[in-house]
């Protein structure tokens, strides 16, 4: 797959498509400033006042669609840039995920005429669909006023009719796809078949710089469909992700967010975290059976799990408790196990998930295309906050189940997966409007209200939205009203994501969203420090919080996350509840893991856990930071994986962690370090955090910003940590350490004095755990 044309394709077809867009909406008289007036000519005729173009028929009602919606999304966001940009931004992505269907459908012969609607088999510019048109049901079905006018295009040899003409079928192909891809293909807005432009006739356009791209990157048989839709939907976020992040000290605002914090995940890792997750669970069933003598390694080998790390050699204690574990799901039945990624993205943990399970039904003995089927309906789940990630999602997980199942496209089957409800206009009072009837009516209005108000801001919380104790089988008992109202189905969104975000799961795996405090805005930041007080400083810790909520204590759950949460004090009481669980295995990352993200901007670990807390578990944890590239990572992590002993392999006890201050996550450290702080500081020394200001910035100062003139004056020294540094070091600050100081101090919510009265004592400092390991000083003030 060639990943520099793709990008370079994705990246060019926004700024193609958003021009054009642009371009249509200045013909009618429409930009981000202002909106011209216009002069009615006739019935059905109108001219823009300020460039006097004309626009007749359908067009006047469809400008007029248009101008309501554009002035609604100025009333919502205060700002009519900001208004205008995100319903450029909204049609231009409508038509690139359209675009990007159809190229996958018609390589693949999944389009329903088996017409190429893009291209031709004989290689001419001209697309099939064209070329036969006169022969289609899509002809066939054409109203007699429609018929006449596409027989005088196709007499008509100028640009302009060509384009029209393509226009025409291109929007009439989308629109009967609604039938097998409502929700990619959904009845859209007439305004924004108004503002579709597309030329296949152009050389510089977008279908010509689409089929630039090699049709085995869309292959099903080529291993096409899964990377190059992540891909593409990376890459068209280039522009909007840079934005963003040049945006300064503001706030990221909730329509920037999908923008800001998604990051295609790399396959292999997937793999790892499928593979150690629904793969291990899988396994535990098989070892349960008394009568099973193959290995968990020997039963991962067989299904060709290349990722899959063997458990570590358990104590006695530890191997009876995972013998218990593993009788409970012995009886499990393979269409009960569900599995959620609560921030999926375009799919690509899912679909390969998909993958897994089709193999397990197939050993299970069920033919592929009923498997396909039941995957769909029964064992994937998914959400996200931004439509065109879930658009691709739903899709390339349709395309999973047509790469099994011929007729899945006309069975009315649905996979699992949603955009998360925003509700801005559902209250008490439209909730008398509903016309759903209910089993239990009473029960039914109060658990709807809980609904729409835990929806209020559901395009910036997405999957952290909680609900508990909802009657979620009373509220689908109203979803078969034939009398469906715009409430109706609004209403019928929020049941169907409101369950599962409610229910548990036995796997739940994702890459979740990466956002410091800093660039969250009043409504994410009030929410996640109320909701999730101890993993606050960034979303990924929130998530590794939520995901665990999510999981039956039973189950697993596996992520790729930031790996400051292992060592940073400010994610202490995460770690304090991460090990009250267990960790399996982890793949220690550090950077470049990403080959998308040079440097060291991202360093990250991917790990699999389980809410069950075994107290001697021993854990295997796969280092791979000292690996400096994203392709040195992946071949160590399969050497790890096949010959499992080596010297970048570690197995610890996480009980161990414990018995360190900050219980960081040091599964690289020796035994005797551990014994070192669990027995010769421990039981002969006072382990103490000796002050935190609440403000550094603002009560230490370097040694070389003060006049100091010595001990007993408003400057004292201060052994703050720091680095990791061999030998001696890191006396580098001097702290404001006053009566009236302290007396300052004490009004900030992070000031802690728990070691004042040993202040001035001979002491040994230590630096928080990091990734380098610690260090030690001695000092004698």
């Amino acid at each position: 797959m060639d990943k520099k044309l793709i990008k370079t394709f994705a990246i060019e077809a926004r700024v193609k498509l958003r021009e054009s867009v642009m371009s249509k909406l200045a013909k009618l008289g429409i930009t981000d400033e202002q909106i011209s007036e216009i002069t009615e000519i006739g019935n059905d005729t109108i001219e823009i006042k300020d460039n006097h173009e004309r626009f007749t028929g359908n067009d006047v009602k469809n400008r007029a669609k248009l101008v309501e919606e554009l002035n609604k999304r100025e009333q919502q966001t205060g700002n009519r840039q900001i208004a205008y940009d995100t319903l450029v931004e909204e049609v231009a992505y409508t038509w690139f995920n359209r675009l990007i269907a159809i190229r996958f459908m018609e390589v693949n012969d999944y389009l329903p005429e088996r017409e190429r609607v893009l291209s031709s088999e004989s290689g001419i510019k001209q697309p099939d669909i064209i070329t036969h048109l006169l022969d289609t049901e899509m002809y066939a079905e054409f109203d007699l006023a429609t018929k006449e006018r596409v027989t005088e295009l196709l007499s008509d040899s100028s640009a302009d009719a060509v384009d029209e003409l393509y226009q025409l079928v291109f929007i009439k192909q989308c629109n009967s796809l609604n039938q097998q891809l409502p929700d990619l293909f959904e009845k859209i807005d007439d305004y924004t078949e108004l503002l579709f432009t597309i030329s296949y006739i152009d050389d510089n356009g977008v279908i010509a710089s689409l089929l630039n791209i090699p049709e085995d990157a869309f292959n099903v048989d080529e291993g096409g469909q899964v990377e190059i839709i992540g891909w593409m939907y990376q890459y068209y976020n280039t522009e909007p992700k840079d934005k963003v992040f040049a945006r300064g000290s503001r706030k990221i605002r909730a329509d920037e967010i999908p923008a800001a914090t998604q990051l295609f995940t790399p396959d292999w890792i997937v793999r790892y975290m499928v593979e150690n997750s629904l793969g291990r669970y899988y396994i535990d069933q098989k070892m349960a059976n008394p009568n099973e003598t193959r290995t968990e390694k020997e039963i991962a080998n067989e299904f060709n799990w290349q990722y899959y790390l063997q458990t570590a050699e358990q104590p006695e204690d530890v191997q009876l408790q995972i013998q218990d574990e593993r009788k409970a799901k012995s009886d499990f039945a393979l269409q009960e196990l569900k599995l959620v990624d609560p921030s999926m993205g375009s799919g690509h943990i899912l679909v390969y998930a998909f993958d897994v399970f089709m193999q397990l039904y197939e050993v299970e003995g069920q033919s592929p295309r009923t498997a396909a089927e039941l995957i769909l309906e029964n064992n994937l789940f998914g959400l996200d906050i931004d439509q065109r990630a879930f658009q691709l999602a739903y899709f390339a997980l349709m395309m999973k189940g047509r790469q099994y199942s011929r007729r899945i496209l006309s069975k009315q089957i649905r996979p699992n997966v949603y955009v998360v409800p925003n509700n801005s206009k559902i209250g008490e009072a439209e909730l008398q409007l509903v016309q759903m009837q209910f089993n239990d009516q009473k029960k039914a209005q109060q658990d709807l209200l809980t609904l729409v108000e835990g929806f209020k801001n559901g395009d910036e919380l997405g999957s952290l939205i909680q609900f508990e104790g909802l009657d979620f089988e009373n509220l689908k008992s109203g979803l078969n009203n034939t009398n469906v109202s715009f409430f109706d189905q609004s209403i019928k969104e929020m049941i169907l994501v409101g369950e599962l975000l409610q229910q548990q799961y036995e796997i739940g795996i994702t890459n979740p969203p990466y956002m410091g405090s800093s660039g969250m805005d009043k409504t994410l930041s009030r929410y996640v420090k109320k909701i999730y007080p101890d993993s606050k400083s960034d979303l990924f810790g929130v998530f590794m919080e939520r995901l665990e909520e999510m999981i039956k204590s039973t189950g697993y759950y596996a992520m790729i996350t930031q790996h400051a949460w292992m060592f940073l004090s400010s994610f202490e009481k995460l770690r304090i509840k991460i090990n009250q669980q267990t960790i399996i295995n982890m793949t220690h990352l550090g950077t470049r893991a990403f080959e998308e993200i040079g440097g060291e901007v991202v360093q990250t670990t991917a790990f699999v856990m389980t809410p069950k807390k075994y107290k001697n578990y021993i854990g295997s944890y796969l280092r791979l930071v000292d690996f400096e590239s994203h392709k040195l990572k992946e071949t160590k992590a399969l050497e790890a994986s096949r010959i499992g002993i080596t010297d970048f392999i570690y197995k610890n006890k996480q009980a161990d962690f414990l018995k360190i201050p900050g219980q960081p996550i040091s599964y690289w450290v020796s035994e005797n370090m551990t014994a070192t702080f669990s027995n010769l500081i421990g039981d002969n020394h006072a382990v103490i955090a000796g002050i935190s200001t609440g403000d550094n910035s603002r009560f230490l100062k370097l040694w070389t910003e003060i006049n100091y003139s010595g001990f007993g004056t408003k400057w004292s020294s201060i052994a703050k940590g720091g680095n990791f540094r061999r030998w001696y070091g890191n006396l580098e600050y001097l702290i404001n350490y006053t009566d009236t100081s302290i007396i300052k101090m004490e009004r900030l919510a992070g000031f802690r004095h728990d070691g004042s009265k040993y202040y001035y004592e001979p002491m040994i400092s230590c630096a928080p755990m990091s990734i380098n390991g610690t260090s030690f000083s001695k000092h004698s003030f």
